[in-house]
This record gives structure tokens, C-alpha cells and sequence, in this order.
């Protein structure tokens, strides 16, 4: 066939006369000797093709018949027997077992393919992107077959894509087919054809097989041919000509958006979906070049899949290592900064422990000693003739000599006054030289509870009753003006009083008081000093802090010790402005909801409640004689945080604190050392900022580190895959060189000849 030979074009009604002649009958056009007919598989453009059996051997064919024996079937005979001679030892394209040249009419018989054309599989629904793939690498390689043989298909689409019994690919209908070397056009069929190929003087190029084998690719991968639309399908079947038919479908390709379906379908990747776009590029110049072209990139991408586990295991591996590890060793610096805590705390407790119970100790030493100085001063006889003689007179006289005279100078005072102003100026002078706090008061009650002198001087005091006071009667009840007994036996040992709300300062005050004798015997009076609890335990603070004892992230309460709950007597925020302008019993409504922690009463009681009880008379025996309680609360909650005051809020954080008793039992009273936890733990919050700063930046250098080492491998990987002899060759774009030079062999993927 020379290179000047034209394709035969036949109109659409010549085509429909052949292919109505082509059905007509439901015998075979002839009989063929050695050869019995069984059925007929299918009906084509120009002839039908029948299922026979090889007498001589049993096996299966395909026989195609043309019927007629000159003219265009004639032509489209010896073209495809040429090429199918030509490709005989291809194992991916349908062998020729023999040919009728002057039969009636010719034909020629192939093997036959037992599972069909693709485009009967297609029916079904796509075949998966994977299956997909392995067809389209078979008729890859059946297309380089072809090509390295000068053979260009120019017709490729489903129904010339035969699967044999075990699925593997066989080319067939080489009908339409051109030598690499003829420039006669050749017609494919819509939606497969290259748009430069739908041209009556086109020139056959490798590249519209590449066309080919990228709308099978989309219509594998999509359940549709690119570019298949609805109206434009009724354009064509409206076409007058073929050449307007040719020229509306090159049209439609040229101007339509590039098809994206693929892009979409599950399982497609980029590369993939890369391929496919380069194959069905409308520009010839920018398509692949050949199938050969096709393949490598196929073969590429299934190298880079099968190389993919290992990189991801080579990323997701350092991954889930860093991955367990940080867990580890966050929950390792958790621990270890639990136990720094831990440690922290039980070291600062262990302080405040020390500090509360060294704070109780000379609380309870100061008010001792207070109390048998008290003691002495009533038990010298000087002064217990002077108050045997002023005791005698009638009070309302002592009393009104008190207030008139209470401001002379000393000497010139009544010498009763004297003796009792001489030891309250002595006891200040020995507080002033110890640095300790002055007391609050002196004074001086009958035995009726009445108030005689008093020590600094206060005029609604005097001559006022206070039998009902704990520190006159002794009896260790709470009474009150109004309902104490109306005549009440002044005390008959010395005694510290309960803590009492002052009416002049709105602070907690005790009273230390010892009974005055006559020679005889007989209590005639009663002899107190008072003092604020918290202005002496602050002052003996100081003594065991030194500048501590203003820190703001530590506070020395004093609280009294109940049966089964605790109150506050003093803190750093009762102060007497706190209470300016209000009474007593506003000031005492406050206090009452000033209670410690239950939980730090209960575990008291229960340490008083470990050691084995004695006589409760004798107060020697008692379960709290002697003995130090000290207790600490990690959480704890200071009393005056909860008040829904605003300067009581900034004690409303955590703390810590540790609780101490005092040795006496007539002393039932708690000093509290607390820290705030914030502060206290600080220096550990500061330690695990730093640590997780570190850990994250190590993380991060980490992750970079990898992702730099794994970026220098992929591009080392890339690189040499561009340096690969199959890469090379994809580099040409000149079509009847790839037709003629892609002599290489398919790759190795289970085809069966």
C-alpha cells in the first residue's frame, strides 16, 4: 500500500446500507471449510463476526466476514490483514490464523477472545482505578508492539479492546489503521478521536493513539468518554455532512473547559490524573508523545506507590516514635513536677509547722508571764493593805474619786491609786525593754463585779459592773449584760478569759485576771490587764520572722478552738478601720462568719481524741495538757476570702497553711501560719514553663530535622527518577520517530500471549 493511498469515506447512508446488509439473516454469509459456525458474536461497519470451531483441532475462533468483495471492504480487508500479519508474535494484540482472499465474500479468521470487548465490560459500570490502570498498561504496551512495527492504530475505543479468560488485554480492528510512514487520513470514532485527527486531510500521528488511550483511561476511570454531552451528541445527529459532522465535534473539543471528572473519582490520584490530562491535551505538541511515554509514567507512579509505604513509615515512623515518646516524657515531667511540689510544700509546711508552733509557744510563755506578774503584785503586802482599805469604802466614793482625780500628777494622787498606777507603769516599761506589745488595760473590780480604776483611763467604764464577764466570774460561760444572774462570786484562781470583742478598738481582746485577797483570806476584788491578741502575737512574731512577718504571701491568724467548729480572733485584714462606725454586734455578726475549715476542727478533735482522757476536773490531766497539736491543709481556704467583702477578695486564692495548739488546755486557741500556694510554688512554675518551652522547641527542631532529612530524599529519589533511561526517552515529541523507535518492551505485569 503506497503512502498516496486515501481512505475510502463513506456517507451515512452508505454506512447504514452496510451495516443493515451486515445483520440481514441469521445464518453466516458463507460456509468455510475446516471450519463450523456456531453463532454470531457481533455486528461492525463493514462485516460481522462469527464464533466458529477448527475442525482439526477444536478450538474456538473468530471469523469476520465482508460481503463484498471489491470496493471499500475489499480495501478495509487487505489493511487490516496487512497489519494484523504484521503483529502476529504480539502477545497483547489479536493474532491472525488465517484469511478467504477469494472467498464469497473474503474473510479472515483470528483467535477468539472468550471474555469480549471492553466496551461489554464497561456495561457493567467502571471497573475501579486500579483495574483501570492494568488495562490501560496492556493496551500501552500493545500500542508500542504496534508502533515499533510502523503500525499506528488510529482507532482505538472500548469495542477494539478485546479481554481474553483471564482479563488480559487483546487489540483488535486494525481496520482503520496507517503505517508510520502514510499520510492518508484515517477516521476513529467520536469522543476517542484526537480533534486534529477529525480532519479529511489529516496526517496520522503516534499522538492520536495517545488521545485514544486517554478517553479510555477517563472512561474507565469516569463511566462516560470525555467531552460525551447531550446537546452536542444531537448536533452531530443533526450534521448534514460528514465534514460538518468532523468540524462540529473538533470545535466542541477545541472550545470546551478541559474535562475534570477524573480529578473527583475516588482513588485518582495526582499523578494520575496528570496522565490523563496529558494524554487528552488538545494541543498535539503538548501531549505525551507516544504510548511508550504513557507507560513510564505509569509505571512512575507505581513505583512511587509502591515507594510510598516506605516513606510514610519513614515519616509516620520517627512520627508515632516522637508521637510515644512525648507522652512519656511529659507524664515523666508531670511526675517529677508533682514531686517537686510535693516537696516544695512539705518543706515550706514543714516551716510554717515550726513557725505555728513556736508562735503558740510564746503566745502562751507572754501571756503566762503576764499573768504571774499579776500574780506577784497581789500577793505583796503593801499592795494587799491598800486594797483592803480601799475595798472597805463605800464604792461609790472610790469610783468618784477615780474620776476626779485620775489626772493629777502621780505623787499627788490618793496613795491607793498610787500603788496600782506604779505597777501598771512598771509592767509597760519592762514590755517597752523586751520589745513586746503594751497592754490594752488595767483595772481594779470590787467583789461585786464593779469597776474601781482603770489603766488607760476610760470614763465609760468606770464604775460600770462586769460580773457578767468571764474574766470576773470564772465560770467558762458566754454571758451576756442582760442575762447573767443578778449576783455572781468573783473568781477564785488566776484565769485567762475567753476572747471577747473590745467596745473600744472592735478587735478580740482577753482579759488576764487573778482574785485579790485580804489578810484574812477573803477575795475582796479582782485584779485584771487586758491586751489585743493580735498586736502581742505579731510583735512575738516578728521576733521569730523578722522581715517575714510583712510578707504579702504569708499571714499569722489566731483563731479560737471549739468543740466542733473554730473562729477567727485575729488576722491581717481585722483591723480597726476595717470595723470604724460600727457596733458590737455588727462587728460580732462578721466575726461569726469567720470559721475555719471544718476539716481542720475534725482532724484537731481527733488528735485530742487519740490520747487517752483523764479527769476533766483536774485541768493536769486533761487530754490537751502538755501536749502540742500541730495539723497542716494543703487547700487551705482563709475564712476571710469567703466574705463578700471587696478587700477581703485578695484572700480569696489557694493557700496552705499549718495549724498549731497551744500546750495550756485554758488556752484553746490556734495560731495559723499560711502561704499562698502561688507564691510558694512559683519557683516550680517557672521550672515547667521553661521545661515545656524546651520540650516544644526540641519537638519542633525535631520535626524539621525530619522533614528536611525526608525532603532531601524525596527530591534525591525524584532526581534520579528523572535520571532514568526510561525518563529520557519520553523526552522526544516527534511522532514517527516514537511510532518507529519504541521498540521496547512492555513491563512485566502478567500478560499472557
Amino acid at each position: 500500500m503506497s503512502g498516496t493511498d486515501k481512505t475510502q469515506i463513506q456517507d451515512d447512508d452508505e454506512r447504514e446500507r452496510a451495516r443493515l446488509l451486515s445483520l440481514q439473516g441469521s445464518e453466516p454469509p458463507a460456509e468455510i471449510a475446516g471450519y463450523s459456525v456456531i453463532r454470531r458474536l457481533g455486528n461492525g461497519a463493514y462485516g460481522t463476526v462469527w464464533l466458529a470451531r477448527e475442525d482439526r483441532t477444536g478450538r474456538m475462533v473468530a471469523i469476520k466476514y465482508y460481503p463484498h468483495r471489491r470496493g471499500l471492504n475489499w480495501s478495509l480487508l487487505n489493511r487490516e490483514v496487512e497489519k494484523l500479519a504484521t503483529l502476529y508474535a504480539s502477545r497483547n494484540i489479536v493474532r491472525l490464523l488465517d484469511v478467504g482472499w477469494n472467498a464469497e465474500p473474503p474473510y479472515y479468521v483470528m483467535e477468539f477472545v472468550e471474555n469480549g470487548s471492553l466496551g461489554a465490560y464497561l456495561a457493567g459500570g467502571p471497573p475501579g482505578v486500579e483495574e483501570s490502570v492494568r488495562i490501560i498498561r496492556q493496551v500501552c504496551g500493545a500500542l508500542i508492539e504496534a508502533h515499533g512495527a510502523g503500525v499506528l492504530h488510529c482507532d482505538l475505543k472500548p469495542d477494539n479492546v478485546l479481554l481474553d479468560s483471564r482479563y488480559q488485554v487483546r487489540l483488535c480492528d486494525f481496520g482503520q489503521s496507517r503505517m508510520s510512514h502514510e499520510q492518508s487520513p484515517s477516521l476513529g470514532t467520536l469522543y476517542y478521536m484526537a480533534p486534529e485527527q477529525a480532519g479529511l486531510d489529516a496526517v496520522p500521528d503516534a499522538r492520536w493513539d495517545v488521545y485514544a488511550v486517554g478517553a479510555l483511561l477517563y472512561h474507565m476511570l469516569t463511566g462516560q468518554a470525555p467531552y460525551r454531552q447531550h446537546d452536542i451528541q444531537k448536533r452531530l445527529e443533526a450534521a448534514s455532512s460528514l465534514n460538518e459532522r468532523l468540524r462540529i465535534y473538533r470545535e466542541h473539543i477545541q472550545t470546551s473547559p478541559e474535562p475534570r471528572e477524573h480529578h473527583s473519582v475516588r482513588g485518582v490520584d495526582r499523578r494520575l490524573a496528570r496522565i490523563v490530562d496529558q494524554c487528552l491535551a488538545v494541543d498535539p505538541r503538548k501531549r505525551l508523545p507516544n504510548a511508550q511515554a504513557v507507560l513510564s509514567l505509569l509505571a512512575e507512579r507505581e513505583q512511587s506507590r509502591a515507594r510510598r509505604p516506605l516513606l510514610m513509615l519513614g515519616v509516620i515512623g520517627p512520627l508515632l516514635l516522637l508521637g510515644a515518646m512525648v507522652p512519656i516524657f511529659f507524664g515523666a515531667m508531670r511526675r517529677n513536677i508533682a514531686e517537686m511540689q510535693r516537696q516544695l510544700i512539705d518543706g515550706v509546711q514543714e516551716r510554717n509547722s515550726l513557725m505555728a508552733g513556736t508562735q503558740a509557744n510564746l503566745l502562751q510563755k507572754e501571756l503566762e508571764s503576764r499573768l504571774w506578774e499579776l500574780e506577784r503584785i497581789v500577793a505583796d503586802r503593801d499592795f494587799v493593805e491598800a486594797m483592803t482599805q480601799v475595798m472597805a469604802r463605800p464604792s461609790d466614793d472610790v469610783v468618784q474619786e477615780m474620776l476626779n482625780q485620775h489626772e493629777l500628777p502621780l505623787n499627788e494622787r490618793p496613795s491607793w491609786m498610787q500603788v496600782l498606777d506604779r505597777a501598771q507603769e512598771a509592767a509597760n516599761r519592762h514590755n517597752q525593754n523586751r520589745g513586746t506589745s503594751l497592754d490594752t488595760s488595767w483595772f481594779l473590780n470590787d467583789a461585786t463585779g464593779r469597776q474601781l480604776w482603770r489603766r488607760s483611763f476610760n470614763a465609760s467604764t468606770v464604775g460600770e459592773n462586769y460580773h457578767w464577764r468571764d474574766y470576773f466570774n470564772g465560770l467558762d460561760v458566754h454571758y451576756t449584760r442582760e442575762s447573767a444572774p443578778k449576783k455572781i462570786e468573783p473568781l477564785k484562781t488566776p484565769r485567762v478569759s475567753f476572747p471577747y470583742i473590745s467596745e473600744a478598738t472592735n478587735r478580740y481582746m482577753v482579759a488576764l485576771s487573778v482574785p485579790i485577797r485580804s489578810a484574812d483570806g477573803t477575795i475582796i476584788g479582782v485584779f485584771a490587764r487586758t491586751l489585743h491578741l493580735g498586736e502581742l502575737q505579731q510583735t512575738l512574731g516578728q521576733t521569730i520572722q523578722g522581715d517575714h512577718s510583712v510578707s504579702a504571701s504569708r499571714v499569722i491568724a489566731l483563731a479560737d478552738r471549739r468543740e466542733n467548729e473554730s473562729q477567727l480572733l485575729d488576722h491581717r485584714w481585722l483591723t480597726s478601720e476595717i470595723f470604724q462606725g460600727r457596733t458590737v454586734d455588727e462587728v460580732e455578726q462578721t466575726f461569726n462568719k469567720l470559721k475555719l475549715p471544718e476539716s481542720i476542727v475534725k482532724q484537731i478533735n481527733a488528735e485530742l481524741n487519740s490520747v487517752p482522757k483523764g479527769n476533766e476536773a483536774d485541768p493536769a490531766t486533761r487530754p490537751s495538757a502538755n501536749r502540742q497539736i500541730r495539723i497542716r491543709d494543703d487547700d487551705y481556704v482563709d475564712p476571710v476570702g469567703t466574705l463578700d467583702i471587696a478587700s477581703a477578695k485578695e484572700y480569696s486564692v489557694d493557700w496552705m497553711a499549718a495549724v498549731s495548739t497551744m500546750k495550756s488546755g485554758s488556752m484553746p486557741w490556734l495560731v495559723i501560719v499560711q502561704e499562698k500556694k502561688k507564691e510558694v510554688l512559683a519557683p516550680v512554675e517557672v521550672m515547667t514553663d521553661r521545661a515545656q518551652r524546651q520540650v516544644l522547641y526540641a519537638i519542633a527542631a525535631s520535626l524539621a530535622t525530619m522533614a528536611a532529612v525526608w525532603l532531601f530524599v524525596w527530591h534525591a529519589l525524584d532526581k534520579a527518577q528523572q535520571d532514568s533511561p526510561d525518563v529520557r526517552n519520553r523526552s522526544t515529541d516527534s511522532a514517527p520517530d516514537a511510532a518507529s523507535g519504541g521498540n521496547a518492551p512492555p513491563p512485566s505485569d502478567g500478560n499472557v500471549s
